[in-house]
């Protein structure tokens, strides 16, 4: 049924104007919060963290309503993954102010391709075809669905966007390999697939979350450049880059890489807190570390 579903969502938000798509996906986030009512209030005590990290206030009632926000923004980021996945491409692009994209070039100017760290916020997929866009070769590591018909929708689209894709979990040596042609690697470093149940400090507190980038930087010399895009209040977008991140790869470590990275994924995250979708406490470790591998397994 899913798969069926998916396929019906792509051909509205193609073919139904861009507004009154958001206006019918605002009308499913009503009865959809209250089937999801335990999923909302994980997000909310996310949001409440995040806030109190940034000496925000952080009560309840207010943590509520940026839970609310956050499901109306993931449902105007189903509309726009499916509007803009086989064409619409001129809208798109007059839509997205770009900011920093030559963080890019300077870090393949090492010669040592670029680790792209982003996170599940705002609209990553148009963020990605962004980049092709600009002429980068651009591969993302992204995880396989468990259904093979909606794995090969959502990789299909990815390929029409122009860009590669490396299977989440499976494909480190192909990540090395596309670094070694001083190419592009694009990879979430916010929710932890793997079997790893190591910590970070992420928001003040131990988190599960990926490594990886630090691991393809130190092996390869590569620059981490972490990078974003976020929708803005007028529902345009913003692609941006902090700039690159060098690798010392006598006296880094995955941890000391780690601790450099981290504060851009804060910060981008934190002033996009309702735009985080990240749907389940990712601070209680093993209960996160459980679900993960329940997902992992299910592929």
């Amino acid at each position: 049924m899913n798969y069926w579903l998916f396929r019906a969502a792509g051909f509205l938000s193609r073919i139904v104007p861009r507004r009154a798509a958001y206006a019918i996906a605002r009308l499913l986030v009503g009865p959809f919060l209250l089937i999801k009512h335990r999923e909302a209030r994980a997000v909310a005590a996310n949001l409440q963290r995040l806030r109190a990290f940034r000496g925000e206030p952080a009560d309840a009632a207010t943590a509520r309503r940026l839970a609310r926000r956050v499901y109306v923004n993931f449902a105007k980021y189903i509309v726009d993954y499916y509007r803009y996945a086989g064409g619409h491409d001129e809208e798109l692009a007059a839509l997205m102010e770009v900011d920093n994209i030559q963080a890019l070039s300077r870090g393949l100017a090492l010669g040592r391709g670029v680790v792209v760290v982003t996170a599940h916020l705002g609209n990553i997929e148009n963020g990605g075809m962004t980049i092709v866009r600009h002429g980068y070769k651009f591969t993302v590591v992204a995880l396989r669905q468990a259904d093979p018909r909606i794995n090969e929708l959502f990789q299909r689209q990815r390929r029409a966007r122009g860009m590669q894709v490396i299977e989440a979990g499976h494909g480190a040596r192909d990540c090395l390999r596309t670094l070694q042609r001083n190419e592009i690697v694009a990879v979430v470093g916010d929710r932890d697939f793997s079997p790893n149940r190591d910590t970070t400090r992420f928001f003040g507190a131990p988190a599960r979350i990926p490594v990886g980038f630090a691991r393809l930087a130190l092996a390869t010399g590569a620059p981490v450049v972490p990078g974003f895009c976020v929708r803005l209040p007028d529902d345009r977008y913003r692609l941006f880059f902090y700039d690159p991140v060098f690798v010392d790869r006598e006296r880094d470590t995955v941890e000391s890489v780690c601790q450099r990275v981290v504060p851009f994924l804060e910060r981008a995250i934190g002033d996009h807190a309702d735009q985080w979708y990240c749907f389940h406490d990712l601070w209680n470790v093993e209960a996160d570390w459980a679900l993960m591998q329940r997902v992992m397994g299910r592929r």
